[in-house]
């Protein structure tokens, strides 16, 4: 019973990253605005764990241990090809804003 109540107590210290963001993308597939924050903070506590869980595999298939890099993050969602491109897509728009800003 106590684990129970220890991992509630950590669950509503969590500082909420990304609420205001899922708010609004919730809303913009046809929830209510505001969306129930249970509803937010469930979809904020899978996003997390998707992330630490990708993160985790980019560091075990890391050549350099100790260090992840982007080829990892891309091993890692390689049988995933939607988040593949988008990962492409945002290297590439990166190597786009570095190259404006180094001509101003």
């Amino acid at each position: 019973m106590d684990n129970q109540i220890e991992v509630t107590i950590k669950q509503h210290q969590r500082s909420r990253l990304f609420s205001r963001e899922l708010a609004m993308l919730m809303y913009g597939f046809g929830d209510t605005m505001p969306p129930l924050p249970e509803s937010v903070d469930v979809l904020e506590d899978i996003l997390i764990d998707y992330i630490n869980d990708v993160c985790v595999q980019a560091a075990k298939v890391s050549a350099k241990k100790g260090k992840v890099g982007v080829d990892d993050f891309k091993f890692v969602l390689r049988k995933d090809p939607k988040k593949l491109a988008r990962v492409e897509e945002l290297i590439a728009r990166n190597k786009e804003i570095e190259s404006a800003r180094s001509l101003f």
